[in-house]
């Protein structure tokens, strides 16, 4: 996986930003999928390399998606950026941010336990001292808990803690999936028309990047049962339609989208799955984001095979 840096931190006013380099956070900012950072590499998704989230819901759970996005948040706040352009002039901007989950619905055993984790590592090393002690040498810590942020004994009594109270088992070792062939040979063709790569677990849960026609997806599959800690910025949930939709494999799915960014969700009797797809990540020619109806979203979600998921 590539690694970026946080977009979540604040910026120096000292820092000289192009005007164009502005709209490019911009757009970085609404759009990462996230992973908690291991030690000092950010391990995060992002939009070229491996996290297809798709969307499926046994109509059992259909009940799950009354609260639209709002029944799948685990944090929101506001971040404040400053900086200085081409002309020495500070500009400041405020963010909303809103997290979401990709492991399932807030009353879900997988979502509490993320929001726990979040809680406690968002309060932990605030200064990053153990961080800067332990650096990227390897530790103590690696063979159980190599795939999450765990780099003092702290962290790890914290994260088995978590894990027990909800019954949760932990990732072992990720396994490289390097293109659709390989994704499909593991599990069934999971999307058509659609190329994608990126990574899997042992456990199933998988994640993957690529593209389906002109738009570019991020799309993935958490197994219940399992702790995952990756999660979705959607900027504002007030900035999007949100609608269920029954897909041409017979799934309910729950749909949403907004100028800049378009996302399926869908909960199944083994797994949570979820697409992103990123509206503004190169956008058009006069810089706007890709256009993309309800129509082209439901013609989206019908081209992801549910049923093998």
């Amino acid at each position: 996986m590539n690694n970026i840096e946080d977009t979540s931190v604040q910026l120096e006013e000292t820092n000289v930003v192009s005007s164009a380099k502005i709209k490019e956070m911009t757009k970085m900012k609404l759009n990462m999928t996230q992973k908690t950072p291991k030690r000092n590499l950010k391990k995060f998704l992002t939009a070229g390399l491996a996290a297809s989230l798709v969307a499926a819901l046994s109509i059992g759970a259909y009940a799950a998606f009354g609260g639209g996005l709002k029944d799948v948040s685990v944090s929101e706040g506001t971040i404040t950026d400053k900086i200085v352009d081409d002309s020495g002039n500070v500009q400041e901007s405020v963010w909303h941010y809103e997290y979401i989950s990709l492991q399932g619905f807030s009353e879900s055993a997988e979502n509490q336990a993320l929001r726990e984790w979040m809680k406690f590592t968002d309060n932990y090393d605030t200064d990053g001292a153990i961080l800067d002690k332990v650096g990227n040498k390897p530790t103590q810590w690696d063979e159980k808990y190599g795939e999450y942020t765990v780099y003092s004994q702290e962290m790890a009594d914290k994260l088995d803690e978590i894990t027990a109270k909800y019954g949760l088992t932990l990732h072992t070792h990720n396994i490289p999936v390097n293109s659709k062939q390989e994704l499909d040979a593991r599990f069934g063709e999971v999307m058509t028309d659609a190329n994608y790569a990126g990574y899997c677990y042992e456990d199933g849960t998988f994640h993957v990047d690529g593209e389906f026609g002109e738009y570019d997806i991020q799309l993935g599959r958490t197994m219940k049962g399992v702790f995952d800690d990756v999660y979705l910025n959607i900027g504002d949930k007030d900035n999007y339609e949100q609608w269920t939709y029954e897909t041409a494999s017979g799934k309910t799915v729950l749909l949403a989208l907004s100028r800049n960014k378009a996302i399926i969700l869908a909960d199944l009797d083994n797994s949570f799955v979820h697409v992103n797809v990123l509206l503004d990540l190169y956008g058009q020619a006069d810089g706007e984001p890709k256009p993309m109806s309800k129509a082209d979203l439901e013609n989206m979600a019908d081209h992801i095979n549910f049923p093998i998921l």
